[in-house]
């Protein structure tokens, strides 16, 4: 009885570690550290095994139940938009594809925090402790690509060229016929989001950061008010997307 006893507290003892610890996957290695551990342990066993560009460096929680609602809210909105047309319509078929690209981004719950070692190990402010749960570390090098998305007949990763503007990237790909004319949403790697003039009377002349990320929204005056929240929501949830 009291061997029973013994080992069913070694296994309540082993859950509760297991429980309590901090899981963190770092380019699809995994490290564990049984008590809440500070940003720069974690970065001091990778972060100099590699030239990384930081302003790309990304931390995400592995519980992603809010940015997952985040984007059932945005799909449901585009149903309600596309509630009324005939499936033939251009509106619709810009929708639709609008939809299976949010659909099918890969999200996690993105941080708001900037990963840089030596930065880091510098200034405490930049250096949270990690508390027990799944973490995900994306560490990569200067990217060489720009993701484009929204409303672009052809989503995804363009070559980078770093003397061009919003403009220039948005001109040179193929957009629909209801994408907007004079905007687009600048996800930068940081994961700030800025809405970029484009139209010649205000165009902004700021260059893009490599693996930013361009969302093409919707022309709001082609279908409601509520398009422009959605545009936001859609610029905001792509913070979150976690990229090859």
């Amino acid at each position: 009885m009291i061997k029973r006893a013994l080992i069913f507290c070694c296994l309540i003892a082993t859950i509760s570690s297991v429980q309590a610890s901090v899981n963190v996957t770092v380019n699809g290695q995994q490290f564990r550290y049984l008590n809440p551990v500070r940003l720069s342990i974690v970065l001091h066993t990778v972060g100099q095994n590699g030239q990384w560009y930081w302003p790309a460096c990304v931390i995400y929680s592995a519980k992603s139940d809010e940015v997952e609602a985040q984007r059932q809210e945005i799909l449901q909105d585009i149903d309600a938009l596309a509630f009324a047309l005939e499936p033939s319509d251009e509106k619709a078929i810009a929708l639709s594809a609008l939809r299976q690209q949010v659909e099918n981004w890969k999200l996690a719950k993105r941080l708001p925090v900037d990963i840089d070692y030596d930065v880091a190990r510098l200034n405490t402010a930049e250096n949270p402790m990690l508390q027990p749960g799944d973490y995900i570390l994306t560490l990569r090098g200067r990217p060489q690509e720009v993701w484009l998305s929204g409303l672009v007949k052809t989503p995804g990763a363009y070559e980078f060229q770093g003397m061009l503007t919003p403009s220039e990237y948005a001109e040179g790909i193929a957009r629909r016929a209801d994408a907007d004319p004079d905007y687009v949403y600048v996800i930068s790697p940081r994961g700030e989001v800025v809405k970029q003039n484009i139209a010649y009377w205000g165009k902004s002349f700021s260059k893009v950061m490599p693996g930013s990320q361009i969302y093409v929204p919707l022309f709001s005056w082609l279908l409601s008010p509520d398009v422009d929240e959605l545009n936001r929501k859609i610029a905001e949830l792509a913070v979150h997307r976690v990229l090859p």
